[in-house]
């Protein structure tokens, strides 16, 4: 019993070894010359017994105040390839309250998407041109990205405090 239960460990510490390695890539992350520390903050299962990190995207950059509407919620667009972290090299990261409900819109006018919140483990696919929209109430302090995963892009980070 000791020993399976240390080989599906074993398994799963190269599996996320591993994974974490590409997502230093492929999530649109990368090292930096600066002290940041990047924090594995994701867990996804990739099959029973397998589980990898997802990493926030690495950025040095000070984050905008998220503009609070009249009801007090947020409301976020997202035009991707004009306004978005990947298209304004790393630019685009908002703070926003913990507790505040959002609403993140999300568009694309070139292709089909598959949008991800990460952490919070909730997506939306929208058609090329039509608006992806997540909605909930953040309910955990920490830097949250907002993924593409048809290209793989940052296309949001979200700091909550």
């Amino acid at each position: 019993m000791f020993h399976a239960n240390y080989d599906v460990a074993m398994r799963k510490l190269i599996v996320i070894s591993s994974f974490l390695a590409l997502t230093l890539t492929a999530c649109g992350s990368s090292s930096s010359s600066t002290n940041e520390t990047i924090v594995a903050s994701d867990t996804t299962m990739i099959s029973d017994d397998e589980e990898v990190l997802d990493v926030t995207a690495s950025t040095v950059v000070a984050p905008t105040d998220a503009v609070v509407n009249a009801d007090g919620s947020v409301s976020i667009n997202v035009i991707v390839g004009t306004d978005d972290y990947e298209t304004l090299a790393g630019d685009r990261v908002i703070k926003v309250a913990l507790g505040s409900a959002i609403t993140i819109t999300l568009t694309d006018a070139n292709e089909d998407q598959d949008y991800h919140l990460h952490v919070y483990d909730v997506g939306v696919e929208a058609k090329k041109g039509e608006p992806g929209v997540i909605s909930l109430v953040l309910d955990q302090i920490g830097k949250f990205d907002v993924e593409s995963h048809t290209t793989g892009k940052t296309l949001l980070v979200l700091v909550v405090q």
